[in-house]
This record gives C-alpha cells, structure tokens and sequence, in this order.
C-alpha cells in the first residue's frame, strides 16, 4: 500500500463552506443542469469537490454522532473498545483469534482501553504494545493500536499496526476499516475506494461505515452514480439516523450531480436529526444560499 503523508486539517470550516457554496452557485450548464447528468471530461477542470462531512473527519466519520468523543471508547464487538469508526461493528466481526488470547494479553487490552476513556494516550498505546508482543497475532489489539498511533498523527506507524492482522486472516474486517479510515484523513481517495469496496465485500449488508467511505471516495473521484448508490446504502443500514452526515454526503453528491432540489432535501434531512450547533449553523446557511439561489432560476 502507497504511503501518504498527512494532509491537513479536514473540516467543514468557514473557508470550506465557502468553496462549496462558491461551487454551487458558479455551477454552469455544462456541469449538468439535468438530474443524472455526468461529470466534465477528464481532460477539462475537475470539479472542485469539498470534503462530503460537515465537520471533522480528522476527527471522526459519519457512523458516530460528532458529539461523541474519539477519545473515549465504547464496548463494541464483544471485549472490544474499537475507536470510531469501528466502534459501530456488529459482534459478528470478532476474529476466532481475538477470543483465542490468553487472559494475561486480554487484561493489557482491557488496561489499555481502559486508559483510553480516561485520555491517558500514552498509557493505551504501552498497554496495547504489551499486548501485541504477548500475543504478535491477537487482531483486535493491532487494529485498537493502529487507531491510538493515528490519534498521535503517526500514519505509517499506524499503517503497519491495522495491516497486521491481514498477515494472518484476509478476512478481518476491522483491519480494513482502520486503514479506510486512514487513507480518508489523508485524503487518498483511490486507497479509500479500494479498502472499502474490500471491506464491503466482507459484510455488504450491514456495515454504513463502509458504505459512507466508498460514497466518499466516488465522490471525490467523480464517480457520482457509484457515489449515490453508496451513500443512499449507508442511509439505509443507519435506521435510526445514528449520525444523520450521511445526507450532507447525499447532498454534495447531489450538487455535483446538479440536482439542486434533491441536495435541499438531502440538507432538509440532514437538519432534522443533527445536533451539534455549529455544524446546524453552517448547514441551514448552506440549505439558505441554495435555496436562495434556486428561487432566482427560471422555471424550465
């Protein structure tokens, strides 16, 4: 796998929502006024897509609430306590070799998920290194030690703690997830596609974090059908609008589609279930410009 340096900060920020209403309002004809239409040649300008989440995906991605701390983990997929997004796996994902450790190597996992939802970083990543040299194939305690090594801006260190389980099972979906998420907040949009088509082909049928990834990265890639198809999948699995970004996702892949009316909708959604204020501030200014800018335009 290419390794990529860190790309800065990702997030909705002023200067981001800026662009995307800048891009929005500038969209011309040719970029496809009709629902469906397809993306500017290769050869021409490419559309300057935004990030597809509101805010933080340094930070976070669109399984979780973004009220929800990285720092502190939940109990997930059985003794696990998997940082976002792995932190929404159903039980199903535990690796034989995961219940296979011997109790002593389980209690460094439990000491070092135990620091983690007290923010001791350090501690966590001395616990889980403890663990992994007891114990070089229990997965779940790579894959935890790879997310704590990203939180500290570590990437390739990261990169090789997530690899490690596939060196004994290909099929360990948490591994594939943990670099979907790296390669995201380096914005290596090819990677991304790649790791999480993989991983949908582990679990197609309820895993939303890999379907929001591969919306992403189709998106950023100009892949807008494939795009779409994704994030409404991700819409779908997540019910009960555990994180509702997804529709801001829908939403940009809309506008680059140049389906005005459905972007509103999709923000209109996004409105409904979210929570944090400054991300509703900056959307419902957002849903303002667009609709503003749909109210001037003649009717066809």
């Amino acid at each position: 796998m290419k390794r990529r340096s860190v790309a800065p900060r990702v997030s909705l920020s002023t200067l981001t929502f800026l662009c995307a209403v800048t891009f929005l309002l500038a969209a011309t004809p040719a970029q496809g006024q009709k629902k469906g239409a397809s993306p500017p040649p290769v050869a021409s300008a490419p559309v300057p897509v935004q990030s597809p989440l509101p805010s933080n995906l340094d930070q976070t991605n669109v399984v979780y609430s973004s009220g929800d701390s990285s720092s502190s983990p939940k109990s997930s997929t059985g003794n696990n306590c998997f940082l976002p997004p792995l932190n929404g796996l159903q039980a199903g994902t535990i690796e034989v070799a995961d219940l296979q450790v011997p109790a002593k190597t389980q209690m460094e996992y439990a000491d070092g998920c135990a620091a983690l939802r007290k923010k001791k970083i350090a501690d966590a990543e001395r616990h889980l290194r403890k663990a992994v040299k007891q114990d070089a194939n229990y997965p779940a305690a790579w894959v935890l030690l790879g997310q704590v090594l990203q939180k500290q801006q570590r990437i390739e260190e990261a990169q090789d703690a997530c690899s490690r389980p596939l060196t004994v099972s290909s099929h360990y979906l948490p591994a594939y997830l943990c670099l979907t998420d790296i390669s995201a907040r380096s914005q290596n949009w090819p990677d991304v596609l790649k790791l999480s088509t993989r991983a949908l082909e582990l679990d197609p049928t309820a895993d939303a974090a890999a379907y929001a990834y591969n919306a992403a990265a189709n998106l950023h890639l100009h892949h807008l059908l494939e795009a779409e198809k994704s994030a409404l999948k991700a819409t779908a699995i997540d019910r009960n609008h555990a994180d509702p970004r997804v529709h801001f996702l829908l939403a940009q892949i809309y506008v680059a589609k140049g389906d005005r009316p459905e972007a509103t909708a999709q923000l209109r959604e996004y409105l409904k279930f979210a929570t944090d204020p400054e991300d509703v501030a900056m959307v419902q200014k957002y849903l303002s410009q667009l609709e503003s800018y749909q109210a001037k335009q003649p009717e066809n």
